[in-house]
Order: C-alpha cells, then structure tokens, then sequence
C-alpha cells in the first residue's frame, strides 16, 4: 500500500513532528532549569521519536520504488538500525550504566542513519516529481544535518566519554539543527500535505 494513501501515516508523520519539538522543549527545559527528570523525559522521547520514524519509513517504503528492491530493505535496515541505536543510547543514560558524551554518540549515530533515510527519500521522490517542491527541499536539508551525526560511530566503537564537550561532539552537534528542528517540521509539513490530499479524494 502506498504511504501517500493511507490516513495513518498521515497521522504517524505529524506524530513523529511534535514529539521532536517535544524533546526539544523539554531539552531546553531541562537546561534552563537543572530539573533531572526532564533530561529523562527528553531520552524517552528520543527513543519513542526514533522507533516511530523507523515506522514512517517503513509506511513509506513504497515511494523508494526506484531503488532496487534489495537496495530498498537495506536502507530500510539501516533506519530500524538507526532508530534501535538511539532508544539504546537513550537507555545507557537513563539508566546510569552510561554517561553523557558516548548516549550523544548512540543518538547522533542513530539518527544520522535516520537522516540518510531522509535523504534518498527525498532525492527519489524529487525525481518522480511526487512531492511538494519546498517540503522536498526542505527534507533533503534535514537529511543532509542530520547525516553529519553519523560521526559520532568513530566515539561509539572508541568508547568516548569523557563527560565534556570534546570537539567530536561539537562536530556531531551541528546534526541537531536537522534532528531537533528542520525533520520535525519536515513531518509536520507531510503529515498535514497527506491528510490534505485524503481530504480532497473524500471531496471528490
């Protein structure tokens, strides 16, 4: 079934956008205020928000039509693998068994293979021409920041955690600007433009 067509992935999308802008207010939150459990409430949220794009990718998995179809279930992989490193990164620092730096590393990692999923979504779709022009582009941006945290595997298999803010880190943080603020907006944005569509097919 095409995720185009199906009212729920609608829903899924604009699911998955506010629970970014979630996580980003209770970060901020938690900044502002030193109140602990807003820095736990924030890692379940990532961990929710990535499990559920692994699903919109997978609602969607009919879009990448032009990929072969071997292509298409390793790219697929690759974004459960994503949204699996994120929860796990989530539950080392929750749990206490981690510190900061390395679960940074696990969700820059973890979305950064989410973002690659962006990207070739968007660079496909583009193709077809299937898409809004501006929400395609802005996907691709989104896609590309948020591939920058893919970095973050070299701090992962080196067990970085230092607990500081080291220059990988540093580097591997300019992916939040995709995580935290242009995807959230990008599913808002097709969210809405699918159930606008569902809502014209009921009109006719």
């Amino acid at each position: 079934m095409n995720g185009f067509n199906s009212k729920i992935t609608g829903w899924l999308a604009l699911l998955v956008g506010l629970l970014g802008i979630l996580a980003v207010v209770s970060l901020i939150v938690f900044f502002i205020s030193s109140l602990s459990f807003m820095g736990t409430l924030n890692d379940k949220i990532n961990a929710v928000t990535g499990i559920l794009s692994a699903a919109l990718a997978t609602a969607l998995q009919s879009s990448l039509r032009q990929l072969a179809p071997r292509l298409r279930l390793i790219l697929l992989i690759g974004t459960w693998v994503g949204a699996f490193a994120v929860a796990f990164g989530s539950w080392l620092v929750v749990t206490g068994r981690t510190g900061f730096e390395l679960a940074s590393y696990y969700y820059f990692f973890g979305n950064g293979l989410i973002g690659f999923w962006l990207w070739i979504l968007n660079r496909m779709t583009r193709r077809q021409n299937s898409w809004p022009r501006q929400m395609n582009g802005l996907g691709l941006i989104a896609g590309a920041f948020m591939m920058v945290g893919l970095l973050g595997l070299y701090g992962i298999l080196a067990g970085l955690d230092g607990g500081g803010y080291s220059p990988l880190i540093m580097v591997t943080g300019i992916s939040f600007l995709g995580i935290g603020v242009l995807y959230p907006i990008w599913c808002l944005r097709l969210g809405g433009w699918i159930l606008s569509k569902q809502e014209n097919v009921l009109l006719l």
